[in-house]
């Protein structure tokens, strides 16, 4: 058995899944403050009567992380920069760095040492937290490693983030951020990660603990303490992958995770879900973090509804508590979506004193609900049109890409969530596209978590000129086992370490799938010295199981 929970904005849902079919499905308030306390509530509700001891994983998408970050809950950060000959970074970044001399060059050669004097003299927090990270580090780690361990020594650091662990990425901007919000968010979301274990324990659940990922693919717990920035935007994440399981997506299409308090928009090409072309960015600043392309606005189920004084109707995107149908004091969206008939639930009663608190002099009070539905289907249109738009205008680097890189054109509108039948269709009729509300659509946050595929990556780099390979996520830097070695050579050598890494934190490598590759020659006056070979590779994200496919169905 499986056990999928979902925190919300909110409500926190959970589901039991085995072979694919769903046993039990709960959902309780989000309490905000005390997070734990809520998924402790329904994960009891949902068990009650139930053997836990049969559950073989439990899947969490939670929003510690991006509560954290919102609500400027993280730690102080002595971030250190190795930036080389170039671009002065500061000003650029989440916190004033300290920039410390030395540096590696782009084909992993030591230009200059690292000054960990200066380092250890920069290290006055004693019991601190810090994040390190060096210009090309991916290339060669060992600038960071010997700066950390001086800090290490000196200081007896609580935490220290290396951005050569965190992506195997180049681009130092988006790795260095990655780096220091790794550090910011790891000893909140260490204390969560603790108190879900002695939760677990308590209630005699000893299967192991997944995070999901902001790129849909999940991680056990004792990896996600080390890398918690990667378990920002999972309740996005886990719609989308819910809606792989529930829907099944084909063509082009948009999906909606109509929720209590925002919307999560996510588009579609060939059955699959598209990414940050490269990486997430928190609170304004690029990252290597890898997730879907998502927006997210402020319309849901529980968005207050005003009468400006230009008579516009005005749809969130604040929150003030539940619906009047449901003993609530604000008109919100639902109470709207109650009186208009496409939604049925509460008190039909207050849903139309909602109204007429909203209605213009002379209109009815479905008139009134209409409209609100009306303006909330228009937004939703706009920010989706925008979010095409914006993919169409990003810039490309290869010529498959330009020949490739076409708008999408949605024929599908697939709607999850609470809230998702009484605005999806409205949308999907604007945009002139079909509309499909799966089965359990209510609960898919909780199966796309439930169901969702563990995965890791890792990026090796081969300089056969050198005769020696780097792996910047496993910190190493290692001869090669031949000088001339052919890409499919480098190619399995990149598995051997994936599947090294996933062993190490107690994954399967199953379904290993090639990310990016490139190899170019080196030349030294008129003759080939060698080659430079990249591979990175991933256990490939996806769902356990679909609506039609696999032992049985959701």
């Amino acid at each position: 058995m499986l056990l999928g929970i979902d925190v919300g904005g909110t409500f926190t849902d959970a589901v039991v899944l085995k072979n694919g079919s769903i046993l039990a499905q709960a959902k309780h308030p989000t309490t905000h403050g005390k997070l734990l306390d809520g998924v402790l509530a329904v994960m009891d509700t949902i068990l009650r009567g139930m053997d836990a001891t049969r559950l073989e994983r439990v899947a969490l998408s939670t929003t510690i992380v991006t509560n954290a970050l919102v609500e400027g809950k993280t730690d102080r950060v002595n971030l250190m920069l190795m930036t080389g000959p170039g671009m002065d970074y500061r000003g650029l970044l989440p916190a004033e760095p300290v920039l410390l001399s030395g540096y590696i060059d782009h084909r992993g050669r030591e230009a200059a040492p690292p000054d960990t004097k200066a380092a250890v003299a920069a290290a006055r927090d004693i019991g601190g937290i810090y994040a390190i990270a060096g210009k090309f580090s991916v290339r060669n780690p060992a600038h960071e490693q010997q700066v950390a361990a001086s800090i290490r020594k000196t200081a007896s650091p609580l935490h220290v983030s290396l951005s050569s662990e965190i992506s195997g990425s180049l681009n130092f901007w988006r790795r260095t951020n990655s780096s220091y919000y790794n550090a910011a968010v790891w000893r909140r979301f260490g204390e969560f990660a603790g108190a879900v274990e002695e939760a677990l324990k308590r209630r005699g659940i000893h299967a192991p603990v997944h995070i999901l990922k902001a790129d849909g693919g999940t991680m056990p717990l004792p990896a996600a303490r080390q890398l918690p920035v990667e378990a920002i935007f999972t309740g996005p994440a886990a719609s989308v992958l819910g809606i792989m399981a529930l829907a099944e997506p084909d063509g082009e299409a948009v999906s909606l995770d109509v929720g209590g308090t925002t919307t999560d928009i996510a588009l579609w090409r060939n059955g699959l879900p598209l990414f940050a072309q490269r990486g997430a960015r928190i609170a304004g600043y690029p990252t290597s973090v890898q997730a879907f392309r998502l927006k997210s606005i402020g319309i849901g189920g529980d968005s207050f509804v005003a009468r400006e004084a230009d008579g516009a109707i005005r749809i969130g995107p604040e929150r003030k508590g539940p619906a009047m149908a449901v003993g609530g004091d604000q008109p919100t969206l639902s109470d709207a979506m109650i009186v208009a008939g496409t939604a049925a639930f509460g008190d039909a009663r207050l849903a139309a004193e909602a109204m007429r608190q909203v209605a213009r002099p002379g209109e009815t009070e479905a008139e009134t609900a209409w409209s609100i539905l009306t303006q909330a289907a228009v937004e939703v249109c706009r920010a989706i049109r925008e979010m095409i738009s914006e993919q169409a205008s990003e810039p490309v680097y290869k010529v498959e890409d330009v020949i490739k890189q076409n708008p999408v054109k949605p024929d599908w509108v697939i709607g999850i969530g609470g809230a998702a039948p009484g605005l999806a269709p409205l949308v999907a009729e604007k945009l002139g596209c079909r509309c499909r509300i799966p089965e359990n659509a209510a609960v898919a946050n909780a199966v796309g978590a439930a169901v969702a595929k563990p995965t890791i990556e890792i990026t090796l780099r081969a300089d056969t000129s050198q005769g020696s390979y780097t792996v910047a996520e496993l910190g190493l830097a290692e001869k090669l086992p031949a000088r001339n070695m052919r890409r499919e050579e480098v190619r399995e050598l990149a598995a051997r370490c994936l599947r090294e890494r996933a062993a190490q934190i107690g994954v399967e490598a199953k379904d290993i799938a090639v990310v990016y590759e490139e190899e170019f020659n080196l030349i030294r006056g008129f003759s080939t010295t060698g080659k430079i070979i990249t591979c990175r590779l991933q256990l490939k994200p996806g769902v356990l199981y679909t609506q039609s496919h696999g032992e049985g169905c959701i």
